[in-house]
C-alpha cells in the first residue's frame, strides 16, 4: 500500500487521522534532516539526529543549550563590554560578530574558557607583554590637518600601553599640546613631518603596514596638498587603513567613494569615538552595502575608541590668564558652584542664552540658593549685579564659557549677571586643562541632536581627562555609554540643567528626588551650663541614594563602603570641617552609622579606577583589531607567493 493510501485509508481499518498527521511530520523531519550534508552539521556543531534518541538525549540537549546560552551571555557581557563593563553593548550590530566568531562547540574547548585565555593574553600585553598581532606591525599614526590633538594624545597613550611599533606623522602641535604630552605621560618624541612627503614615501616604499588616519573625513582630507599621500594609501594594496571619522552629520557619498578601492580590497576599518557614533556609522555602512549590492562594504568593521589621555590639572601651573590655585586640591565636599560649558562661543552652537535666562529666573526667585544676596529695588533699577552672600555652605554659582570666541559674534549677558558669567578664550592647552580641572560640573548644553546621534562632543572626554563630571540625563548616558560614576551626575529626563543644579545645591538627588536627612546633636549633654553647646543639624546628602549606572557593581560598592566606613562623597550642607570631628566623636551613640568624609581619597580612587578601565578597554580594542589586521596582511603575503 502506498504512503498516500495510508493517509487516506478509512479510520476503522488503520490508525487515526491525528496519529497519521504526527507520522507525516516526523517523516518529513527525517527526510529534511538526512538531506543536510554532514560537513555542514559538523561545521555548525549541531547534535546529530541519532543523538536525540540516545539514553542521555534530554540531558545532553538541555546541557548543550545551557552552555550555549551561558557562553553567549558571557561573551556579550564580558568581551564585548570589556572585563569591567566599560563598553555596554546594546547594538544589534555587535551580535553577529559575537555569535559567528566566538561561540564554540561544547565538545571542544568551551567558548568561555577560550575567552578567558584570550583575556589573559590581553592583560599580559597591557602589563608589559607582547602579542604577535602588535609586534609584527609597523604602524603610522597620521594627523595631517593640524586638528584633533586630544585624539592624537589618546591614540599615543594606547599605542604605548600595548607596546606597538608606531610613528606619529604630523607637522607640529598647536597651543603647546606637546607640553601636555610631556607632563601627562612623559612623551617627548617630536612628530615626523607630514607635509614634506615623508609619509607618502614611506607608504610607497611599503615601510608601513597600518595607518591610523585620525582626521580621515573627506572634508579634512580632500585638500590639494594631500593628493600625493591619498594616492599612495589608495594604491598600496598591502596597506591596512583605520579611518577615524568625526563629522558624520555631514556624511555624504564622497565619504564612500573616497575609500571605495580600499574597501573592495578588504583594507578599510572605521574607527569612531563613542557608541552612538559607531551605531550611526555602522548603519550607514550597511546602507551602502545594501544599496550598491556590495559584499565588500558589508565586511567593513566599525570600532569604538574613547579619546582620553593622562593629564593632572592639579599639577599644572597657573598662568596670567588662569588663576585657580585656590580650587586645588579638588575636594569631594564642594557644593556644585563652578559650572563650565565647552565649545565655540556662539549663541547657536550651545544653549548659552537659555541657560543664562534660566539662572536669572532662579536668582529672582531665591538668590540665596545660588550664593547671592537679593537685589534691592534701587539696584534693580540701576542694573547692578548680584553680590555674593559669603555663605561658605553655599558658594556663589559662576558660569564659565570655555572655547573659541569669534570677535564678530556677540553674546548678550544680563547686566545683573555680569560678575557671575566668565568667558575664557584663546587658552593654551595647559591653561585649558588647568581651568577645566577647577570646575565642579560640565554642562553639555547641546543644540539639536547631532551630539546625541552622529558625533562626539569633545567636552565629554575633556571632562573625563580633567576629572570633572558632566551633568546629564539618560539620553546623554544612552549615547555616551562609556560614562560611569564618577564622570557623570545623572538627573531625571526633562529637567533643565539649572533645575538639576538647584536640587543638587539643596541636597536633593536630581535623578531620584530622594534627599536623606539625619538629625544629630553636637556638644555636651548639659545644655544648662552651655545653652549653645547643643545644636541640632539636619544633614542632607545626595550620595547615599544614587542610581545604579551601567557596569556599576552593587556588591563592589558595599565592599568599598565597609572598608571605608567613615567616608562618604559629599560634605553635608551647612557643616564645616571642624564640625565633622565633633560629629565623629558623638556618633558612637547612634544605632546607625553615619558615613562622613572630609578628604578626597575616595574620589581620587574612583577617578583612578575609572581611567584605568577606559585605558584597558582602549588597549583591548586595538589589540584585537591589530591581531585581525595582522592575520589579513599575512594571508595576503601567502596568497601572493
Amino acid at each position: 500500500m502506498s504512503f498516500q493510501s495510508k493517509v487516506y485509508a478509512p479510520r476503522s481499518r488503520l490508525i487515526s487521522s491525528r496519529q497519521s498527521i504526527t507520522l507525516i511530520i516526523l517523516a518529513l523531519i527525517v527526510i529534511l534532516y538526512s538531506s543536510i550534508p554532514n560537513h555542514y552539521l559538523q561545521k555548525q556543531n549541531l547534535p546529530t539526529f541519532s543523538s536525540l534518541y540516545s539514553e542521555n538525549s534530554w540531558t545532553s540537549s538541555s546541557s548543550y543549550h545551557e552552555q550555549q546560552q551561558d557562553s553567549v551571555a558571557d561573551l556579550i557581557s564580558t568581551r564585548s563590554a570589556g572585563e569591567l563593563g566599560t563598553f555596554v553593548e546594546t547594538s544589534a550590530f555587535d551580535l553577529p560578530k559575537l555569535i559567528a566568531t566566538k561561540v564554540k562547540s561544547p565538545s571542544s574547548s568551551s567558548s568561555k574558557s577560550m575567552y578567558l585565555d584570550d583575556e589573559l593574553d590581553v592583560d599580559e600585553t597591557l602589563n608589559g607583554g607582547t602579542m604577535n598581532g602588535v609586534e609584527n606591525l609597523r604602524i603610522a599614526v597620521l594627523e595631517h590637518a593640524g586638528f584633533h590633538e586630544e585624539v592624537v594624545g589618546a591614540v599615543l597613550k594606547t599605542m604605548i600601553d600595548i607596546g606597538a611599533n608606531f610613528t606619529l606623522y604630523r607637522d607640529s602641535f598647536r597651543w603647546g599640546y606637546d607640553t601636555v604630552l610631556s607632563e601627562g605621560m612623559n612623551y617627548t618624541v617630536k612628530p615626523t613631518p607630514y607635509s614634506d612627503g615623508t609619509f607618502a614615501k614611506a607608504v610607497d616604499n611599503k615601510e608601513i603596514d597600518v595607518v591610523i588616519h585620525i582626521s580621515c573625513d573627506y572634508g579634512f582630507f580632500n585638500w590639494p596638498k594631500n593628493k600625493i599621500a591619498y594616492e599612495s594609501m589608495k594604491n598600496n594594496k598591502d596597506l591596512e587603513l583605520i579611518c577615524m571619522l568625526h563629522e558624520l552629520e555631514q556624511l555624504k557619498d564622497e565619504e564612500k567613494r573616497q575609500w571605495e578601492k580600499a574597501t573592495n580590497e578588504n583594507r578599510l576599518t572605521y574607527l569612531t569615538l563613542s557608541k552612538h557614533v559607531k551605531t550611526f556609522l555602522k548603519s550607514q555602512v550597511l546602507k551602502w552595502s545594501t544599496m550598491s549590492h556590495s559584499l565588500n562594504w558589508g565586511k567593513v568593521d566599525v570600532e569604538e575608541f574613547v579619546p582620553i589621555f593622562p593629564v593632572d590639572p592639579a599639577t599644572l601651573p597657573d598662568s596670567e590668564a588662569v588663576q585657580v590655585s585656590q580650587y586645588f586640591p579638588k575636594r569631594a565636599d564642594r557644593i556644585p558652584s563652578r559650572l563650565a560649558i565647552l565649545g565655540n562661543i556662539k549663541p547657536w552652537s550651545r544653549t548659552y542664552i537659555p541657560i543664562m535666562n534660566d539662572l536669572q529666573t532662579a536668582l529672582q526667585v531665591d538668590p540665596s540658593i545660588w550664593g547671592y544676596l537679593p537685589l534691592t529695588k534701587e539696584e534693580i533699577e540701576s542694573n547692578s549685579t548680584y553680590k555674593s552672600s559669603n555663605d561658605p555652605s553655599r558658594p556663589p554659582v559662576t558660569l564659565h564659557f570655555i572655547g573659541k570666541l569669534v570677535p564678530s559674534v556677540k553674546l548678550d549677558i544680563p547686566p545683573s549677571m555680569k560678575d557671575m558669567v566668565f568667558i575664557h578664550s584663546d587658552l593654551a592647552y595647559t591653561e585649558f586643562y588647568r581651568l577645566l580641572g577647577s570646575m565642579d560640573l560640565i554642562l553639555p548644553a547641546f543644540v539639536g541632536w547631532n551630539y546625541y546621534e552622529k558625533k562626539l562632543s569633545s567636552a565629554i572626554p575633556a571632562g573625563i581627562v580633567s576629572k570633572v563630571p558632566v551633568l546629564g540625563s539618560e539620553i546623554l548616558l544612552n549615547s555616551y555609554q562609556f560614562l560611569r560614576d564618577p564622570s557623570i551626575v545623572l538627573h531625571a529626563s526633562g529637567l533643565k540643567e539649572i533645575e538639576a543644579i538647584e536640587l543638587l545645591r539643596k541636597g536633593i538627588n536630581p535623578y531620584t528626588y530622594q534627599p536623606i536627612t539625619k538629625t544629630i546633636t553636637l556638644g555636651s549633654s548639659n545644655s544648662q551650663t552651655d545653652p549653645v553647646s547643643d545644636v541640632e543639624i539636619e544633614l542632607t546628602t545626595t550620595e547615599v541614594i544614587k542610581p545604579l549606572l551601567p557596569g556599576k557593581s552593587i556588591h563592589n560598592n558595599e565592599n568599598k563602603r565597609s572598608s571605608n566606613s567613615n567616608k562618604f562623597k559629599q560634605l553635608l550642607l551647612g557643616l564645616s570641617s571642624d564640625d565633622l570631628d565633633q560629629v565623629e566623636e558623638e556618633e558612637q551613640g547612634f544605632s546607625e552609622e553615619l558615613e562622613l568624609d572630609s578628604d578626597t581619597l575616595d574620589m581620587q580612587e574612583d577617578w583612578l579606577e575609572y581611567h584605568q578601565n577606559l585605558y584597558k578597554a582602549n588597549g583591548e580594542m586595538f589589540l584585537n583589531l591589530f591581531d585581525r589586521l595582522s592575520k589579513k596582511i599575512e594571508s595576503r603575503k601567502l596568497s601572493s607567493n
